[in-house]
């Protein structure tokens, strides 16, 4: 009952007091935008840098990440094959694959690591959160661009200009604001340098924001999502990614790769994160399964309410 007090309910009541308030219109689409930002480009990134420029990196191994992408990389690959196998179009067979890998690693990954794991468990999240978006919206992106590429008299052009929209995709993704902060304080870290006191004190109190913030900004995003479009096939992209992706990182993490409990916790808990809205905000940019994917992104997010109390009892709470 403590673990479930203490960790997993105080979640799911800040998500559904941010579904509420969008639902009775207390938070509109421009309030959710500009508290978005907020939380994206100045809470999040102090909560990021301070927590990873604390970590003594002597302490930790790359061994939740490696099992994460042994395992991610792979299924998003066979997702893709069986999605062409069947005859989908690559931007159908891109979507499906995205949504059965790519979690919600910040807005609800960040917080649920924190309280269970504590200051290291957040690090070795962190270390995957490094290269989240750059490896997989960056491998959805020359999936899908590579497909429109006319292979007719002109394709030399066509080339070069997906080598320049890649390029600018890498660029992106490291100036984000998730993944720089994360670079930066990598940075700080290896040079052994001490936070200031005042700097130390101000990162906290932006970070101890960051994490309500992005919960109640969670539940008013799902509050948009439709639910009912798609309902099949969401199901079936939930099933992979809160049934079988964990399944399989636990697998490799505990078996291959002999992983000490706290990494192999992390590593298999950020695996069974709902679909992240990156997919959504992906299927909207390029017009397609856009019901299907706010469907998979909505009922991943309730499986993860089952799931994760779950995994969260069977591993270890107790940060090294």
């Amino acid at each position: 009952m403590s673990l479930f007090g203490e960790i997993v309910l105080p979640v799911f009541v800040l998500i559904a007091v941010g579904f509420v308030a969008a639902r009775r219109g207390l938070l509109g689409g421009e309030g959710v935008r500009a508290l978005s930002d907020a939380a994206f480009l100045i809470f999040m990134p102090a909560l990021l840098f301070g927590a990873i420029a604390r970590v003594d990196f002597h302490r930790l191994t790359p061994g939740a990440a490696l099992a994460y992408y042994a395992v991610g990389l792979p299924l998003f690959a066979a997702v893709l094959l069986l999605q062409a196998m069947r005859g989908r179009g690559a931007a159908t067979a891109t979507i499906h694959a995205l949504g059965s890998v790519f979690g919600n690693t910040v807005m609800l990954g960040i917080p649920v690591v924190r309280l269970a794991y504590g200051e290291t468990g957040l690090a070795f999240l962190l270390t995957i959160i490094a290269w989240h978006a750059l490896v997989f919206l960056s491998l959805g992106t020359l999936v899908f661009e590579t497909s429109l590429i006319d292979r007719r008299p002109g394709a030399e052009r066509s080339w070069r200009t997906l080598g320049a929209h890649l390029l600018q995709v890498a660029r992106s993704a490291l100036i984000h604001p998730v993944v720089l902060p994360i670079l930066a304080g990598l940075a700080w870290s290896a040079m052994h340098w001490p936070l200031p006191v005042p700097l130390d004190r101000a990162l906290a109190m932006l970070g101890a924001a960051a994490t309500p913030l992005c919960l109640v900004l969670l539940g008013a995003s799902l509050a948009q999502f439709e639910l009912r479009a798609g309902l099949a096939t969401a199901a079936g992209l939930t099933a992979v990614k809160s049934v079988l992706f964990p399944l399989l990182v636990w697998s490799a993490g505990n078996w291959l790769l002999r992983l000490e409990p706290l990494p192999l916790a992390v590593a298999t808990v950020t695996a069974a994160l709902p679909t992240g809205a990156n997919v959504y905000l992906f299927a909207q940019r390029y017009r397609t399964q856009v019901g299907e994917t706010s469907a998979t992104v909505a009922l991943s997010t309730l499986a993860a309410a089952l799931a994760l109390p779950w995994l969260l009892y069977r591993l270890p709470t107790a940060a090294l």
